[in-house]
Protein backbone atom coordinates (compact mmCIF):
# COMPACT_ATOMS: atom_id res chain seq x y z
CA UNK A 1 0.00 0.00 0.00
CA UNK A 2 1.30 3.52 -0.61
CA UNK A 3 2.37 5.66 2.38
CA UNK A 4 2.34 8.74 3.08
CA UNK A 5 5.03 10.73 5.43
CA UNK A 6 3.59 13.93 6.10
CA UNK A 7 6.51 16.65 5.97
CA UNK A 8 4.59 19.42 5.80
CA UNK A 9 5.49 22.00 9.21
CA UNK A 10 7.92 19.25 9.96
CA UNK A 11 11.40 21.32 10.88
CA UNK A 12 13.40 17.83 11.18
CA UNK A 13 13.63 14.15 9.76
CA UNK A 14 16.54 11.96 11.67
CA UNK A 15 17.41 8.84 10.00
CA UNK A 16 19.34 5.57 10.87
CA UNK A 17 20.12 2.41 9.85
CA UNK A 18 23.17 0.33 8.48
CA UNK A 19 25.61 0.69 5.26
CA UNK A 20 23.93 -0.17 2.36
CA UNK A 21 20.71 -0.95 3.47
CA UNK A 22 19.17 2.65 2.17
CA UNK A 23 19.72 5.81 3.86
CA UNK A 24 20.87 7.56 1.38
CA UNK A 25 18.51 6.23 -1.27
CA UNK A 26 15.71 7.38 0.20
CA UNK A 27 17.07 10.64 0.19
CA UNK A 28 17.90 10.53 -3.15
CA UNK A 29 14.47 10.03 -4.35
CA UNK A 30 13.02 12.55 -2.64
CA UNK A 31 15.16 14.80 -3.87
CA UNK A 32 14.26 13.53 -7.52
CA UNK A 33 10.93 14.19 -6.45
CA UNK A 34 11.68 17.67 -5.64
CA UNK A 35 13.98 18.59 -7.91
CA UNK A 36 11.52 19.77 -10.66
CA UNK A 37 9.93 22.18 -8.70
CA UNK A 38 11.55 26.13 -7.96
CA UNK A 39 9.83 26.42 -4.82
CA UNK A 40 12.24 23.81 -3.67
CA UNK A 41 16.10 24.24 -3.32
CA UNK A 42 18.88 22.12 -1.23
CA UNK A 43 21.61 21.78 0.57
CA UNK A 44 23.97 19.19 0.50
CA UNK A 45 26.65 18.13 3.73
CA UNK A 46 28.27 14.59 3.19
CA UNK A 47 30.58 13.07 5.60
CA UNK A 48 31.64 10.52 4.06
CA UNK A 49 33.44 12.46 0.97
CA UNK A 50 35.65 15.57 0.92
CA UNK A 51 34.84 16.77 -2.67
CA UNK A 52 31.06 17.43 -4.49
CA UNK A 53 32.27 14.99 -6.96
CA UNK A 54 32.82 11.99 -4.40
CA UNK A 55 30.11 9.66 -2.98
CA UNK A 56 26.25 9.31 -3.62
CA UNK A 57 25.34 12.84 -4.40
CA UNK A 58 27.73 13.68 -7.06
CA UNK A 59 25.04 13.03 -9.36
CA UNK A 60 22.58 15.48 -7.54
CA UNK A 61 25.09 18.03 -6.29
CA UNK A 62 24.65 20.32 -9.72
CA UNK A 63 20.78 20.58 -8.25
CA UNK A 64 22.22 22.22 -5.02
CA UNK A 65 23.25 25.68 -3.95
CA UNK A 66 25.50 24.53 -1.80
CA UNK A 67 27.16 21.60 -0.67
CA UNK A 68 30.30 20.99 1.70
CA UNK A 69 32.34 17.60 2.50
CA UNK A 70 33.93 16.08 5.29
CA UNK A 71 35.66 19.19 6.16
CA UNK A 72 34.67 20.28 9.65
CA UNK A 73 35.64 24.05 9.28
CA UNK A 74 34.12 24.41 6.22
CA UNK A 75 30.59 22.37 7.25
CA UNK A 76 30.92 25.07 10.07
CA UNK A 77 30.97 27.91 7.56
CA UNK A 78 28.00 26.73 6.15
CA UNK A 79 26.10 26.10 8.37
CA UNK A 80 26.64 29.41 10.44
CA UNK A 81 25.74 31.09 6.72
CA UNK A 82 22.09 28.55 6.65
CA UNK A 83 21.40 30.02 10.55
CA UNK A 84 21.85 33.57 9.39
CA UNK A 85 19.63 32.88 6.55
CA UNK A 86 16.89 31.22 8.70
CA UNK A 87 17.75 34.56 11.06
CA UNK A 88 17.01 36.30 8.10
CA UNK A 89 13.42 34.97 6.84
CA UNK A 90 12.72 35.11 10.36
CA UNK A 91 13.02 38.76 10.91
CA UNK A 92 11.41 39.46 7.69
CA UNK A 93 8.82 36.61 6.79
CA UNK A 94 5.50 38.98 8.18
CA UNK A 95 6.34 41.80 6.05
CA UNK A 96 7.45 39.45 2.91
CA UNK A 97 4.49 36.99 3.50
CA UNK A 98 2.22 38.68 5.42
CA UNK A 99 2.26 35.67 7.84
CA UNK A 100 4.42 34.10 10.52
CA UNK A 101 4.20 30.71 9.10
CA UNK A 102 5.57 30.08 5.95
CA UNK A 103 3.38 27.19 5.55
CA UNK A 104 0.24 29.45 5.71
CA UNK A 105 0.77 30.62 2.12
CA UNK A 106 3.51 27.04 0.89
CA UNK A 107 6.26 27.21 -0.52
CA UNK A 108 7.00 29.22 -3.45
CA UNK A 109 9.72 30.09 -6.46
CA UNK A 110 10.33 33.51 -4.47
CA UNK A 111 10.21 31.90 -1.05
CA UNK A 112 11.47 28.31 -1.88
CA UNK A 113 11.23 25.50 0.96
CA UNK A 114 15.14 24.81 2.05
CA UNK A 115 16.13 21.16 2.41
CA UNK A 116 19.49 20.51 3.88
CA UNK A 117 21.12 17.13 3.95
CA UNK A 118 23.57 16.63 6.75
CA UNK A 119 24.39 12.95 5.53
CA UNK A 120 26.48 10.56 7.97
CA UNK A 121 25.68 13.75 10.91
CA UNK A 122 27.99 12.14 13.12
CA UNK A 123 31.10 13.35 11.02
CA UNK A 124 30.01 16.88 12.02
CA UNK A 125 29.16 16.26 15.75
CA UNK A 126 31.46 14.06 17.14
CA UNK A 127 32.91 14.75 20.39
CA UNK A 128 36.79 15.11 19.59
CA UNK A 129 38.85 13.53 22.57
CA UNK A 130 42.41 15.07 23.39
CA UNK A 131 44.24 18.02 25.04
CA UNK A 132 46.20 18.69 21.96
CA UNK A 133 45.26 22.05 20.45
CA UNK A 134 44.29 20.23 16.85
CA UNK A 135 41.92 18.26 18.54
CA UNK A 136 40.90 20.61 20.82
CA UNK A 137 39.91 22.81 17.77
CA UNK A 138 37.87 19.91 16.02
CA UNK A 139 36.23 19.73 19.39
CA UNK A 140 34.96 23.44 19.22
CA UNK A 141 33.51 23.21 15.76
CA UNK A 142 31.49 19.89 16.35
CA UNK A 143 30.27 21.75 19.39
CA UNK A 144 29.17 24.49 17.76
CA UNK A 145 28.12 22.72 14.72
CA UNK A 146 25.75 21.25 16.81
CA UNK A 147 24.65 24.05 18.36
CA UNK A 148 24.16 25.92 14.48
CA UNK A 149 22.30 22.26 13.36
CA UNK A 150 19.99 22.41 16.87
CA UNK A 151 19.13 26.35 15.63
CA UNK A 152 17.94 24.86 12.02
CA UNK A 153 15.62 22.23 13.36
CA UNK A 154 14.43 23.93 16.73
CA UNK A 155 14.12 27.06 14.89
CA UNK A 156 13.27 26.18 11.00
CA UNK A 157 9.72 24.93 10.61
CA UNK A 158 8.15 28.03 10.67
CA UNK A 159 10.32 30.01 8.12
CA UNK A 160 10.57 26.82 5.83
CA UNK A 161 13.90 24.78 6.33
CA UNK A 162 13.58 21.01 6.55
CA UNK A 163 16.69 19.65 8.13
CA UNK A 164 17.31 15.42 7.25
CA UNK A 165 20.02 14.07 9.89
CA UNK A 166 21.25 10.33 8.87
CA UNK A 167 23.90 8.25 10.44
CA UNK A 168 24.26 4.80 11.28
CA UNK A 169 23.10 4.42 14.64
CA UNK A 170 20.93 7.70 16.03
CA UNK A 171 22.65 7.81 19.42
CA UNK A 172 23.04 10.48 21.46
CA UNK A 173 26.87 10.62 19.97
CA UNK A 174 26.25 10.63 16.63
CA UNK A 175 23.58 13.08 16.81
CA UNK A 176 22.61 14.61 19.99
CA UNK A 177 19.74 14.29 21.79
CA UNK A 178 18.75 18.37 21.80
CA UNK A 179 18.71 17.93 18.22
CA UNK A 180 17.65 14.20 17.74
CA UNK A 181 14.33 14.52 19.88
CA UNK A 182 13.19 17.17 18.08
CA UNK A 183 12.77 15.75 15.32
CA UNK A 184 9.00 14.69 14.86
CA UNK A 185 10.08 12.21 11.69
CA UNK A 186 12.24 9.15 12.51
CA UNK A 187 12.68 6.29 10.25
CA UNK A 188 15.46 3.50 10.58
CA UNK A 189 16.46 1.16 8.06
CA UNK A 190 18.17 -2.08 9.51
CA UNK A 191 19.94 -2.00 12.89
CA UNK A 192 21.70 -4.41 14.34
CA UNK A 193 21.03 -4.06 17.86
CA UNK A 194 17.74 -3.24 20.16
CA UNK A 195 19.37 -0.38 21.36
CA UNK A 196 20.21 1.37 18.04
CA UNK A 197 16.02 0.75 17.20
CA UNK A 198 15.40 2.38 20.50
CA UNK A 199 17.59 5.26 19.67
CA UNK A 200 16.19 5.49 15.80
CA UNK A 201 12.29 5.01 17.01
CA UNK A 202 11.78 5.50 20.83
CA UNK A 203 11.26 3.25 23.43
CA UNK A 204 7.71 2.18 22.42
CA UNK A 205 9.75 0.24 19.19
CA UNK A 206 10.29 -2.53 21.86
CA UNK A 207 6.47 -3.31 21.91
CA UNK A 208 6.46 -3.99 18.31
CA UNK A 209 9.00 -6.63 17.96
CA UNK A 210 7.83 -8.12 14.85
CA UNK A 211 8.60 -4.68 12.87
CA UNK A 212 12.06 -3.92 14.84
CA UNK A 213 14.81 -2.87 12.73
CA UNK A 214 16.71 -5.40 14.10
CA UNK A 215 14.77 -8.18 12.05
CA UNK A 216 15.86 -6.29 8.61
CA UNK A 217 19.08 -7.26 8.51
CA UNK A 218 18.95 -10.05 5.32
CA UNK A 219 19.77 -8.43 1.73
CA UNK A 220 15.88 -8.71 1.13
CA UNK A 221 14.83 -5.85 3.14
CA UNK A 222 17.69 -3.45 1.76
CA UNK A 223 15.63 -0.33 1.23
CA UNK A 224 13.00 -1.50 3.73
CA UNK A 225 12.65 0.85 6.76
CA UNK A 226 10.58 1.18 9.89
CA UNK A 227 8.57 4.17 11.34
CA UNK A 228 5.97 5.06 13.69
CA UNK A 229 2.57 5.08 11.88
CA UNK A 230 1.13 8.39 11.59
CA UNK A 231 -1.71 9.49 13.74
CA UNK A 232 -1.86 5.74 14.62
CA UNK A 233 -0.31 3.69 17.63
CA UNK A 234 2.06 1.50 16.43
CA UNK A 235 4.99 1.51 13.39
CA UNK A 236 5.03 0.48 9.94
CA UNK A 237 7.46 -0.92 7.73
CA UNK A 238 7.87 0.79 4.39
CA UNK A 239 9.93 0.05 1.09
CA UNK A 240 11.87 3.25 -0.83
CA UNK A 241 11.78 3.13 -4.23
CA UNK A 242 15.20 2.78 -5.82
CA UNK A 243 16.77 5.04 -7.78
CA UNK A 244 19.42 4.56 -10.54
CA UNK A 245 22.67 6.74 -10.39
CA UNK A 246 22.03 7.46 -13.93
CA UNK A 247 17.89 8.50 -13.73
CA UNK A 248 19.29 10.96 -10.40
CA UNK A 249 22.16 12.42 -12.88
CA UNK A 250 19.59 13.03 -15.64
CA UNK A 251 16.93 14.65 -13.30
CA UNK A 252 20.13 16.79 -11.51
CA UNK A 253 21.26 17.97 -15.05
CA UNK A 254 17.05 18.79 -16.62
CA UNK A 255 16.44 21.05 -13.07
CA UNK A 256 19.99 22.29 -12.90
CA UNK A 257 18.63 25.95 -14.43
CA UNK A 258 16.15 25.96 -11.29
CA UNK A 259 19.07 26.32 -8.22
CA UNK A 260 18.42 29.77 -6.41
CA UNK A 261 20.87 30.57 -3.52
CA UNK A 262 17.52 31.22 -0.68
CA UNK A 263 19.68 34.14 0.46
CA UNK A 264 19.76 35.61 -2.58
CA UNK A 265 16.39 35.34 -3.37
CA UNK A 266 15.82 36.32 -0.24
CA UNK A 267 17.97 39.69 -0.49
CA UNK A 268 15.20 40.20 -3.96
CA UNK A 269 12.21 40.55 -2.05
CA UNK A 270 13.54 43.06 0.52
CA UNK A 271 16.16 45.00 -1.57
CA UNK A 272 18.43 44.66 1.48
CA UNK A 273 21.40 41.80 2.51
CA UNK A 274 20.44 39.07 5.04
CA UNK A 275 22.66 40.12 6.97
CA UNK A 276 21.19 43.44 7.39
CA UNK A 277 18.46 41.64 8.23
CA UNK A 278 19.06 40.62 11.25
CA UNK A 279 20.10 43.94 12.33
CA UNK A 280 16.85 45.06 12.37
CA UNK A 281 16.96 45.46 16.48
CA UNK A 282 16.98 48.49 18.30
CA UNK A 283 20.97 49.38 19.41
CA UNK A 284 21.15 49.22 22.80
CA UNK A 285 21.63 52.16 25.24
CA UNK A 286 25.14 53.45 25.43
CA UNK A 287 26.90 53.46 28.68
CA UNK A 288 28.82 55.77 29.88
CA UNK A 289 32.82 55.43 30.52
Amino acid sequence: MPVFVPLKEVPGVAMGGLPGFGKTSCVNRLVCDWAPSPAVQFAFLDGKVSHAYEGDYADLVQRAFAFCGDDLEKANKLLKELVELRRARSASIRKVLGVKNMWHVGPSEAWPLVVIVIDEAHTYFRDHRGSDPATKRLAALAAENARLAEDLVKKGRSVGLLTFLTTQKTTGDAIPTFIRDVCPVGLSFAQKTADAAVAALGDDIREWPDVSPVTLQDPAYVGVAVMSQHGHPGFIRIRTPYVYDEDAARVAEQTAHLVRHPARLLENLTGRTVVDLTKDDPEPPAVAA
